[in-house]
């Protein structure tokens, strides 16, 4: 027998006694009276130095591998008299299936079958001496999942050995795809460092995707691979050279933000604070970006106490302002009461003067109430129109703003001014109205003439005296 074989033997014995160590240790694990949570951690031990254990001789393999397991099984029989224990362990021998099971999609997916296929033996040993038992519906489901992504790989593995050269030709393909895919991210703008690092994130699985294809025996290859490298060096020049002007642009960012929250303080001293003004302060910091993370959340949380302190003062001024607006309202109507409990054209003034006082509230029908009031009375005591219409006029003229007034002018004026082209309408259909022609028609012209002059007059009158 020549001397590696010689070796090789050793090895294959040496590997079968380190694993009935492991097995006689699992014995008395079993037999141990220490708590549930130390043999867990013992047994997971056992099992992380059993897989790590190279192959041993062929015909003792089957009944060391038999032992083994049996006695896995006996040792999760005790385990699990706990209850509590056991749902705990199912449920992390569950996620640690799962986990296998998503490195296999992984693994599926790789351009070189003949590395997918290494890869999924490991995973295969795993799966089968790392994992433990989990609830009944759930093994059904894992395992079949499980197997059915061994066959794929199976499968896939065949197909590749048999039709190599259509394979490369597709991995070509593959690779040239992945390196369009790096330029156009290559030649995407990132200014900021959430940009950047997904970025990064995505050629990562370009490059990690690209290697993963695996050797293709071609040509093009080669030139592929340079084309790869070219890439990467470029991408992490260009990624250093982002990190390295981020320190700059963070003390930057860092000051404009501090700026931002001495101008909030600036403005919680003032007298009125314009709620724009605070708006506009809150977008341009949510605008910044580029801020290391601890000192981004420090300075807003900054930011925000000193805009919740100025909408606190706001609201303060506020309420201050509705109390007093609430006030004058309650006096408007006890004078508007008193004027209809004691009506008179002397109470009238009195009233519009206590009025002015007062001054303006929000509301902005607040003198409707009042010159209700005077309508109404008014007929009660055998005021004319005419009067009537002069006390309203006089009100309005006292008690309305400039705004309000220019307003009430501009309806006026229109009304003067549509009366006034009614009446040069009439006057011209006389020219047209020939002589002789019924005198009723005439009359009633004329007076409708009239009429409307009189409403001229009255409106022009109002006019003059809305000062």
């Amino acid at each position: 027998m020549s001397s590696s074989k010689k070796n090789i033997v050793i090895d294959l014995k040496n590997n079968y006694k380190e694993k009935n160590v492991l097995i006689e240790n699992l014995k008395e694990l079993i037999q141990s009276s220490v708590s549930n949570a130390e043999k867990i951690k013992s047994f997971s031990s056992i099992r992380e130095k059993w897989i790590k254990i190279g192959k041993v001789p062929t015909h003792l393999s089957f009944g060391l591998n038999n032992s083994y397991k049996h006695h896995v099984k006996i040792f999760y029989d005790f385990l699990y008299l706990d209850k509590k224990i056991k749902k705990k362990d199912q449920d992390n021998n569950k996620k640690l299936m799962i986990s296998l099971l998503n490195d296999a999609k992984r693994v599926k997916s790789y351009g070189d079958k003949l590395k997918s296929y290494r890869d999924l033996l490991i995973l295969i040993k795993k799966w089968n001496f790392l994992t433990g038992p989990v609830k009944a519906v759930d093994e059904k489901k894992l395992n079949e999942e499980f197997d059915s992504i061994i066959q794929t790989i199976k499968n896939e593995k065949k197909d590749y050995l048999k039709n190599r050269d259509a394979h490369d030709e597709k991995n070509i393909q593959i690779k040239k795809e992945l390196l369009e895919n790096f330029k156009k991210l290559m030649n995407k703008d990132g200014n900021e460092k959430n940009e950047w690092i997904k970025k990064i994130s995505e050629i990562e699985k370009i490059k990690n995707d690209f290697i993963g294809i695996g050797p293709i025996k071609s040509k093009l290859n080669n030139d592929l691979w340079k084309e790869f490298k070219i890439l990467n060096l470029d991408f992490i020049k260009q990624k250093n050279l982002f990190f390295k002007n981020l320190k700059k642009t963070y003390s930057e960012n860092i000051k404009l933000q501090l700026e931002l929250i001495q101008q909030c303080k600036i403005l919680k001293e003032k007298e009125k604070i314009n709620i724009s003004d605070l708006q506009n302060l809150k977008n341009d910091f949510k605008k910044i970006k580029n801020v290391p993370f601890k000192r981004n959340r420090d300075n807003w949380n900054n930011f925000l106490n000193e805009y919740n302190q100025c909408f606190s003062k706001i609201d303060k001024v506020n309420e201050e302002k509705n109390k007093v607006e609430k006030e004058k309202i309650n006096v408007k109507k006890n004078l508007v009461e008193q004027l209809k409990n004691d009506f008179s054209v002397e109470k009238i003034s009195q009233v519009t003067q206590q009025w002015e006082k007062i001054g303006k509230t929000s509301k902005s029908n607040e003198l409707s109430s009042l010159i209700s009031i005077v309508k109404k009375e008014s007929k009660k005591i055998g005021l004319s129109d005419k009067e009537l219409e002069a006390h309203i006029i006089k009100i309005k003229s006292k008690l309305m703003n400039d705004g309000e007034k220019n307003n009430e002018k501009v309806k006026l004026r229109k009304k003067i001014d549509d009366l006034n082209k009614q009446i040069s309408q009439l006057e011209n259909n006389l020219n047209f109205i020939k002589k002789g022609s019924d005198s009723k028609v005439l009359d009633g012209v004329y007076s409708d003439i009239e009429k409307l002059k009189s409403q001229l007059q009255k409106n022009e009158k109002k006019y003059t005296l809305i000062k």
